[in-house]
């Protein structure tokens, strides 16, 4: 994600301010917006964000200083950031497009919750290799009925915002994939669901309707890991006729930095200090849709308040 700017006569750096976040109040930062005279200020209720377009930079420290300890994200962005130049969005599916960590949920089932939830929390700190963390954890599950994926998957609470996210690049033609290191079992009816793409994603064992503990990647070849996830992401782009720098990826663990980095806008969602590291823009208290608001096409139909 490159940042571009301009320069005004007075020769501060001239940019997008983008405020946003469920305790946003607009009244908070108007006096401000006021003072620093930007183009204009607008306001989206819906995804409870501020837009305030061309404001130099001076000023917009002024309001991420005032935005912290408000729990409001605050992401400086090009001027004219358009979803026009996107082909493709990759979003990890785990704690990004959906609230539930489904693999923890599978074990709440099977009777091995807390040894899960621990293994799980080492895997998205990037602790140790994912893939042998998911061999691990997966073992776990040896001998459940596999109709315990189907329960996880009927349980899934799509991220906030996730809806609204999907049908904005579904209405700008954006290609919408689920890359993950979770399973296809479960990734194939949230993707269904949202009216996504597809799925590129690992895959349970499954014999005699049971789990046997083991776990394969993508079309039964190799365990899709971070390198994998980035891999993922180049060759549906190259599917796509699209390059990288026409991309969005989005996730929050270890796992998904590798992703976020290769992308030209790359996002961390409510993120572990691995992919808050790998990421351009990060999303600490607001919804999945906050990511469409960084695009000027999301603010057609704004309130414009100054």
């Amino acid at each position: 994600f490159t940042i571009v700017s301009y320069r005004s006569k007075d020769n501060f750096v001239m940019q997008d301010l983008l405020l946003v976040g469920p305790a946003l109040q607009p009244s908070d930062f108007l006096d401000l917006c006021r003072a620093a005279k930007p183009e204009s200020v607008l306001f989206h209720p819906e995804t409870t964000a501020l837009r305030i377009k061309a404001i130099n930079a001076a000023a917009a420290d002024q309001l991420e200083a005032q935005a912290q300890g408000k729990a409001v994200d605050c992401l400086r962005l090009p001027a004219e950031l358009s979803i026009q130049n996107v082909r493709l969005i990759a979003l990890d599916m785990d704690s990004t497009l959906i609230a539930n960590e489904c693999i923890d949920d599978m074990a709440a089932i099977a009777g091995c919750g807390p040894e899960m939830a621990r293994l799980t929390r080492e895997a998205m700190e990037g602790l140790w290799p994912f893939s042998k963390n998911l061999v691990e954890r997966v073992r776990l599950l040896k001998g459940a009925d596999a109709g315990i994926a189907l329960q996880a998957s009927e349980n899934i609470r799509f991220s906030p915002g996730a809806q609204r996210l999907m049908r904005f690049m579904q209405a700008h033609r954006v290609d919408r994939w689920i890359i993950s290191g979770g399973f296809s079992q479960i990734a194939r009816p949230a993707a269904a669901k949202l009216g996504m793409t597809g799925v590129i994603c690992n895959e349970l064992v499954i014999e005699d309707g049971c789990l046997t503990g083991e776990v394969v990647g993508p079309a039964g070849g190799r365990i899709l890991d971070a390198d994998g996830k980035r891999r993922a992401l180049e060759v549906l782009s190259s599917a796509a006729k699209a390059e990288l720098c026409e991309t969005i990826a989005v996730g929050d663990g270890a796992n998904d930095a590798q992703m976020i980095r290769a992308a030209s806008n790359g996002f961390a969602y409510h993120a572990t200090q691995a992919a808050a590291q790998a990421a351009r823009l990060r999303i600490n208290h607001a919804e999945l849709d906050a990511i469409a608001a960084c695009y000027s096409e999301y603010w057609t139909d704004a309130q414009v308040l100054i």
